[in-house]
């Protein structure tokens, strides 16, 4: 009967559903768990610290969650997928078709950051405020959340624009790609350590 009940009875027929519809290999199959999957996403941004407030500040304020959210699991969710495809710059038959999938990844890459970056912020707006107290467990680690994020930032900026235009003609931008790629892995796996802790704990 509580609200947090009421988000997750759903979730759970959803998952189910995402579940059945990642089983067959047909196109509207892959489109519809995609659309599953992120109403999954998203919906997390219903309960939690995403449930703080109420009126059109808890509207404002559940949305943001939502959008950090999404666009956090883009961008880590695709990091594995893309160590995958610079692999496939080996084979100079699939060359071609991996660099505009890059680049295509690269634009939505540009635009999850910058929805994450803003809805961060205000995210750290809506559950703080103006009552910073650097004293208090739960803000000492959403500092370092911010810190490790800032890093991943960066390491994705070095692999944006300095490693990914050594990749053409056999250069050795893939390697240095895939390695960068790599730190944003185990930085987005520390983050979502942290992001776990900072959940169960009250944010004062």
């Amino acid at each position: 009967a509580t609200d947090f009940g009421h988000i997750w009875g759903p979730r759970l027929i959803v998952s189910a559903l995402a579940v059945l519809a990642a089983l067959p290999r047909a196109d509207w199959a892959r489109w519809f768990a995609l659309a599953l999957a992120t109403l999954l996403l998203g919906s997390l941004g219903l309960v939690g610290h995403g449930a703080i407030g109420s009126g059109l500040v808890g509207l404002l304020n559940e949305t943001s969650q939502a959008l950090h959210l999404l666009s956090s699991g883009f961008w880590l969710g695709a990091l594995l997928p893309l160590l995958y495809l610079l692999s496939l710059f080996r084979n100079p038959a699939l060359a071609h078709q991996a660099d505009v999938a890059l680049r295509r990844f690269s634009g939505l890459g540009h635009l999850a950051v910058a929805i994450l970056l803003l809805s961060g912020v205000a995210n750290t707006w809506f559950v703080i405020g103006t009552n910073g107290n650097l004293s208090a467990p739960y803000q000492q680690l959403l500092l370092l959340k911010i810190g490790i994020a800032g890093t991943m930032c960066l390491v994705a900026i070095a692999n944006r624009y300095l490693f990914m235009p050594r990749i053409p003609n056999g250069g050795p931008g893939a390697r240095q790609l895939a390695r960068g790629t790599i730190a944003e892995i185990v930085l987005g796996a520390i983050i979502l350590g942290l992001v776990a802790t900072i959940g169960m704990m009250a944010p004062s």
